[in-house]
């Protein structure tokens, strides 16, 4: 019970500096043309600087840290989710790593789906108690 609640703790902080991070460091641009393939159009991330990166990889980091030890867990009580925490984990990773396109408008909308994905991987958690 006890390590669930650590882990509860350590998504949240973990929520709040990336929200800080996509927030305060992060832009999205309009990629010219992409209307033509895709309704709405698509977005790429804005290149960051130095400092950002650097934040960047240090949530990063912390992210997988966590997720490591989240997977452990799950492997180890014989979880039936570990495969949908894993697609959620990449979701969450593309996006600190802003390394892919993406079809929603805002940051808003970016923060939105990185809350849903980490409460989702915390209730796969949770489910082990």
């Amino acid at each position: 019970m006890e390590d669930v609640i650590n882990f509860v703790q350590a998504f949240k902080g973990l929520e709040e500096r990336i929200d800080e991070f996509i927030n305060e460091d992060s832009f999205l641009e309009y990629l010219e043309g992409s209307e033509a393939v895709v309704e709405g159009g698509a977005y790429v991330w804005s290149k960051l600087k130095p400092a950002e990166i650097s934040k960047q990889d240090h949530i990063n980091s912390d992210y997988m840290k966590l997720a490591e030890e989240v997977r452990n867990v799950l492997t180890n009580e014989h979880s039936p989710h570990i495969e949908k925490f894993e697609r959620s984990c990449a979701i969450v990773l593309n996006y600190i790593r802003q390394d892919t396109l993406l079809w929603v408008p805002g940051l808003k909308n970016v923060i939105e789906n990185i809350k849903s994905e980490l409460d989702l991987q915390q209730f796969f958690i949770e489910l082990t108690r």
